[in-house]
């Protein structure tokens, strides 16, 4: 009878001590619990971070900068049609006088200058006109500005049409040349972008680009 009493005496302790036991650990808080392992940021197949990763895609940096857009306010005063230009095509230096230079060969007239935006500073746009023989040839000079001082970025020559008249506008980040015959009535689009390295490009609808310029 004694050896029951005493058996039943150490089972029912046993018991309580593990009951304890189990409410103590019942009430331990979350920052007792170990931890799911925390998962790096997942990467595109192009390098680029992951939506929600809170950085920037690649295509994100480099949406639209170096494209053209409108004048966000007044340029910098500039005397274009008195100043000099450099010769795309490699010849000598170009200096406008009343908006015009030339002798006896090479006629150059300035034809347009469009107020623009260029990789979110203020920048100009100026295109020349040179004839000589039978085609014209479109010296188009992007400008940005150091202060008050127009800073050559890129230029480039374009052959133009000798029969058309040209108009110049910034139209979806480019500037673009339309071009209109007035017997026949026949319009042309030439497309001028910057490329990423400060150069332009030339591009004709339903065509490839052609070289590019510095």
């Amino acid at each position: 009878m004694v050896f029951v009493t005493v058996t039943l005496g150490v089972a029912l302790a046993i018991a309580t001590a593990q009951g304890c036991e189990n409410r103590s650990n019942q009430g331990r808080g979350p920052a007792d619990r170990p931890s799911p392992t925390a998962s790096a940021p997942a990467l595109s197949l192009d390098g680029a971070t992951a939506a929600g990763s809170g950085a920037p895609t690649a295509a994100a940096a480099a949406g639209g900068a170096s494209g053209f857009g409108p004048a966000a306010g007044p340029l910098p005063a500039v005397d274009w049609a008195n100043r000099p230009y450099t010769d795309p095509a490699g010849g000598p230096e170009i200096r406008l006088h009343d908006g015009r230079a030339g002798g006896d060969g090479a006629q150059i007239a300035l034809s347009t200058v469009l107020p623009a935006r260029y990789r979110e500073a203020p920048a100009a746009l100026v295109v020349l006109r040179r004839t000589e023989g039978s085609v014209p040839v479109d010296l188009v000079e992007l400008f940005a500005f150091n202060g008050g001082t127009p800073v050559l970025v890129a230029a480039r020559a374009s052959a133009a049409d000798p029969q058309a008249a040209a108009a110049w506008r910034l139209e979806n980040g480019a500037l673009l040349r339309e071009e209109k015959v007035s017997l026949t009535g026949a319009t042309s689009s030439t497309r001028y972008t910057a490329r990423a390295d400060g150069g332009l490009e030339e591009a004709w609808p339903g065509a490839g680009v052609s070289g590019g310029s510095r």
